[in-house]
């Protein structure tokens, strides 16, 4: 069921449009090409050992991640730069916190399987409720399907599926029947480094690039990622400045005081329950 535009104003921005425009913007940094040279098997791999390969390339042995990233947020209601501290751990829990230039933290945010929790420090407010809602409240990149390889850029074409292949210069290109799904496949990294998702009329509904690789314990994990949704108006860019994998422990509590109104968000839009 789809929330009002009123709540969609009052969930996200709410949060954060208080710090939006405060938070500094960090200038240019130099990128540096650390990635091998194209395989000699380029360009005849089969669709079985690209897909392989990209199984072992890292990815079954993550299980966790932190990170210090620099956030930059264009929807209808929003449009600013935040800093934010991850905590995620697959198939479970994830926690955010969010922090303006002179180190004021406006919110917190924690995400589990079922339920959603954004606490709104400047207005002492929490919203919480299923995760049917969650997209009004969180950015892009914390809802949807497989939050935790997104987060990685460790997308991946799924197995089972009849992906038509080809191959450009530098890229292997996957597809499926309907032309409407498209993976792009960087095969120095074994990793897919833009996702489409189309309408049957070719308007792009989703747009996911990954790029600006690093190794972080020996995986090659992109720092920069863009989510586009054209369609909505909407578009996220995070840059992390910091990455740990698989890190010994993770606290996620959110340390709501005593004074904090509790909202709960449910089918009936704007309606609250204590």
């Amino acid at each position: 069921m789809n929330v009002d535009k009123k709540v969609r104003c009052f969930g996200l921005s709410g949060v954060v449009v208080l710090m939006l425009w405060v938070v500094g913007c960090s200038g240019p940094r130099p990128v540096v090409d650390i990635r091998p040279d194209l395989p000699d098997a380029f360009p005849n791999h089969t669709l079985d050992q690209i897909q392989q390969q990209i199984r072992l390339a890292g990815a079954d042995t993550l299980v966790s991640l932190q990170g210090k990233a620099n956030l930059a947020i264009r929807t209808p209601e929003l449009k600013g730069n935040v800093t934010a501290r991850l905590k995620h751990r697959r198939s479970d829990s994830l926690y955010m916190s969010v922090t303006a230039t002179l180190g004021i933290e406006a919110a917190r945010m924690l995400v589990t399987p079922d339920s959603f929790f954004v606490y709104d420090r400047i207005n002492k407010k929490l919203n919480y409720g299923s995760m049917d809602y969650a997209s009004t409240f969180l950015p892009p990149l914390l809802t949807g399907d497989d939050v935790f390889l997104n987060l990685l850029g460790l997308t991946s074409p799924e197995s089972g599926i009849d992906w038509h292949l080809d191959a450009d210069t530098a890229y292997y290109h996957l597809r499926d029947d309907a032309g409407r799904r498209h993976f792009i496949v960087d095969p120095t990294v074994w990793r897919v480094v833009r996702y489409e998702e189309r309408t049957t009329r070719g308007d792009l509904i989703e747009a996911l690039n990954f790029s600006e690789y690093d190794l972080f314990d020996g995986v090659f994990i992109p720092r920069r990622i863009i989510l586009q949704r054209p369609l909505d108006d909407t578009s996220i860019s995070m840059y992390y400045r910091e990455l740990t994998l698989n890190p010994p422990a993770l606290s996620m509590t959110l340390r709501v005081g005593d004074s904090v109104e509790w909202v709960l968000i449910d089918e009936n839009t704007g309606n609250t329950n204590d």
